[in-house]
């Protein structure tokens, strides 16, 4: 009958490891790590992996009796009384199949491999249900929930809509006739439509300014000339009087006064007017 040790310490746990190699692989077969722990609990004497208590590793826990067992392994492969062909797996040298094991109870059968119940695929999340309320020139139109979206409520609907739906994939309704992306995507009609959208406005807009153009010409041309800029040049002042720059009557004789001569000046409030050189009043 095995005595399970108190302590964890990794020396005390050396016999129980030996004694269950020796019970489980007399002949020095390979042993795993499971059925070591697996012959442990099957002892009468054993108390329980809870009587040693458990930690915390990469956040999962782990009881530490399991943990001594793994060093006091380690401990005997070092001294050379097992050998480990492979990770996991123990066995019994040539040296310590010749020494007497402790006395250990009739060996306990493998313990089965745990049976693999099939997990059930994880199912892709429902795609949520799509409300459109659609704006026309009769008021606002309500769509009933659909699981898809229907490109057709798009086309059905005005050119804004179609373009914000373009707008609104990755390519930002880029559309070429030589991507094989577009040639792929539902939405490549509305990004035509939207692109055509795009074109009328321009076109529009550059008719529009071009109209305007014509207009402002053809009123330009329609309108009379319009009269020269009376010339604000100030006559010139002449020694005896000022010089007449075009042709005018005397205010005394009434005589014409030739452009270009000299003649007498008097401002309005003084009787004014434009008179002979000879016909100036005193």
């Amino acid at each position: 009958m095995i005595q399970f040790p108190t302590t964890h310490n990794a020396d005390a746990w050396k016999p129980v490891v030996i004694a269950a190699i020796t019970d489980l692989a007399p002949t020095g077969a390979e042993v795993r790590f499971t059925n070591v722990i697996a012959w442990c609990e099957a002892q009468s004497t054993f108390p329980g992996w809870d009587t040693w208590g458990s930690k915390m590793k990469r956040g999962k826990p782990y009881f530490v009796g399991h943990r001594a067992i793994t060093l006091a392994a380690g401990k005997l492969k070092a001294e050379g009384s097992i050998r480990s062909p492979r990770r996991g797996y123990y066995a019994l040298t040539t040296s310590s199949m010749d020494i007497a094991a402790p006395v250990a109870a009739p060996a306990a059968p493998e313990a089965p491999m745990p049976v693999q119940t099939p997990t059930e695929p994880v199912k892709a999340p429902e795609a949520r249900p799509v409300r459109l309320n659609v704006v026309t020139a009769d008021g606002v139109q309500f769509t009933p929930e659909s699981s898809a979206t229907n490109s057709a409520a798009y086309i059905g609907a005005d050119a804004g809509l179609r373009r914000m739906a373009a707008e609104q994939t990755r390519c930002f309704g880029a559309w070429s006739s030589r991507s094989d992306q577009c040639g792929t995507c539902p939405l490549a009609g509305l990004c035509q439509q939207a692109g055509m959208t795009d074109f009328a406005e321009i076109a529009a807009a550059l008719d529009a300014a071009t109209a305007a153009e014509i207009t402002a010409a053809e009123a330009k041309v329609a309108a009379p000339p319009a009269p020269p800029a009376r010339d604000q040049t100030p006559i010139p002042v002449a020694a005896n009087g000022v010089t007449v720059p075009f042709a005018c009557p005397c205010h005394d004789c009434g005589k014409t006064i030739p452009a270009g001569t000299v003649a007498h000046y008097r401002p309005a409030e003084a009787g004014g007017g434009v008179f002979h050189m000879g016909c100036a009043p005193a």
